[in-house]
């Protein structure tokens, strides 16, 4: 993880998230708001790690009536037993306990609607789809992007515990996929810029490609069909939600997909930013959103977007749009100053 950690102090400096505005007004994207309160958490190394990924669902709610689709139940066995091999793969001398079962099959249901939805309401993609996962946790949506969708599956991640977790799982599941791109394992081995951004290109040949958030510049305008950030967005500070969105509206095409799956509450302390309602002020268009409440009837809501047009919008165009001229957030969710209202 110190490679992950050291990619990250580098690209700090060279792209300034430490000087002048950014660091004194903005903030910094990499930043995880709830680091400072869940320090138990964030020093997780190795199997460790990947165990408490693992347990970060726990909820299993039925797939609503309205994404069912006809192979739903082949889906889900799929997901389930492929969340089954790779927890066997990396915990062969843990028992399957009633807890360990259930966090299997909460991740497979999850993986397992967030397809189908996709499948119900994203209608036109096809095999070689390109798909970027912002935020994947423990990587599992990997499962049916690569399996199901058939797509190339990018995964975006800001946390270097979160990114090594990633790393792992990736390296078990690329066999049966061709191979994998690390980028921070590119730096390590000295690659520029320009070698990584070619390697990142659809077509060249990896089916996973794992990059950093402070990567994100590296990855082609316009060369993804489907965007998802499942229980992400309202986890992460106000530069973080800016990153996100301004990078989305650049490497989306023209009728590319935004998918989310949250709360859809936002997070006392994170940030104040409605992205629901930002996506539609910047060139997307809903399509499906599931009207349920959450973890009574579903454990999430899922909802789709659709990029319109061609229109893109630069981070500082983002923060100017969102925070003003003159709000400052960089020292965190409770600390924000100078917001007269919620940013809509």
């Amino acid at each position: 993880m110190n490679d992950i950690k050291e990619s990250l102090r580098r690209a700090m400096v060279e792209q300034k998230w430490i000087f002048g505005d950014r660091a004194t007004r903005i903030g910094c994207p990499f930043d995880w708001t709830e680091t400072e309160s869940k320090e138990s958490i964030i020093r997780l190394e190795g199997l460790l790690a990947v165990a408490f990924y693992f347990s970060m669902l726990y909820v299993k709610k039925d797939t609503s009536p309205q994404i069912l689709i006809e192979e739903h139940d082949a889906v889900k066995e799929f997901c389930h037993q492929q969340m089954f091999n790779i927890f066997r793969h990396f915990f062969p001398f843990l028992p399957v306990d009633d807890a360990w079962r259930n966090n299997i099959e909460s991740q497979a249901m999850i993986r397992t609607q967030d397809y189908c939805f996709i499948k119900k309401y994203c209608k036109d993609l096809k095999p070689g789809t390109q798909h970027l996962d912002v935020g994947p946790g423990l990587g599992s949506s990997a499962i049916y992007s690569l399996n199901l969708l058939h797509s190339d599956f990018y995964a975006v991640e800001a946390h270097p515990m979160s990114y090594s977790v990633q790393r792992d799982v990736f390296r078990f599941l690329a066999p049966g996929h061709g191979s994998y791109l690390d980028l921070v394992e590119c730096e390590n081995f000295q690659l520029g810029h320009t070698e990584q951004r070619q390697l990142l290109k659809p077509g060249s040949g990896y089916r996973i490609k794992h990059a950093p958030s402070w990567k994100f510049p590296l990855i082609e305008d316009a060369s993804m069909d489907l965007f998802t950030a499942s229980f992400v967005l309202n986890e992460l500070n106000y530069a973080g939600i800016l990153w996100i969105l301004s990078h989305a509206t650049r490497v989306l095409k023209p009728g590319g997909y935004f998918y989310i799956r949250d709360s859809t509450i936002l997070k006392p302390g994170m940030h104040n930013i409605d992205y629901d309602s930002v996506l539609t002020k910047i060139g997307f268009e809903k399509i499906a959103q599931l009207e349920y409440q959450n973890r009574f009837d579903h454990y999430g809501i899922p909802r789709a977007y659709r990029k319109t047009g061609d229109a893109t919008f630069s981070f500082e165009a983002m923060v100017e749009m969102c925070l003003g001229r003159f709000a400052s957030v960089a020292g965190g969710g409770n600390r924000a100053y100078n917001l007269e209202e919620a940013p809509k």
